[in-house]
């Protein structure tokens, strides 16, 4: 059910929300950490799990694979969809200096690593921005990799009754 999926999106969405809220609060820098970014994915992750398996409960125990990565896959595009406005909207209209911060934030973590010369360190500070088309293209690449965790939590949560299909 379509409604299990909308439900689980939104607490998910509202939780990476907060955490990036949490971070931002205790250090703009902490809220661009990629720790703090890719611990958001718990959230999306168990919000897939659990709407799929509130829809399996609400069909009677059973539930195909197409049906399971439906649901979980809803949740993924809503928690996704939620993260990238919620970025957009901080970036460009709650905190314009987040932008400059990402900047500093990005040439010390190239730096650290080596990678950092003038030229690059130009280039990124031409380059780095967080457009709408931006705030798009990654909602739209994000897809393909919610769309591999929801067929494999599908492929966890699919009960199929085998015995009363045609």
């Amino acid at each position: 059910m379509e409604s299990h999926g909308i439900k689980f999106g939104l607490f998910a969405g509202i939780g990476t929300v907060l955490i990036l809220l949490s971070a931002y609060f205790i250090d703009k820098k902490l809220m661009l950490s990629p720790g703090v970014v890719w611990s958001t994915l718990i959230f999306y992750l168990i919000g897939m799990y659990m709407a799929a398996l509130e829809d399996r409960k609400s069909r009677n125990g059973f539930i195909s694979f197409k049906e399971a990565l439906r649901t979980s896959f809803v949740v993924w595009v809503i928690a996704n969809a939620i993260y990238h406005v919620f970025l957009y909207f901080h970036f460009n209209y709650f905190d314009l200096d987040m932008l400059n911060i990402q900047k500093e934030y990005f040439l010390e973590m190239n730096e650290q690593a080596g990678l950092l010369n003038e030229d690059l360190s130009a280039q990124i500070s031409d380059q780095l921005s967080y457009n709408i088309m931006q705030t798009i293209t990654g909602f739209t690449m994000s897809l393909i990799g919610g769309f591999a965790l929801s067929a494999a939590i599908a492929r966890l949560i699919r009960k199929d009754d085998f015995a009363n299909t045609p």
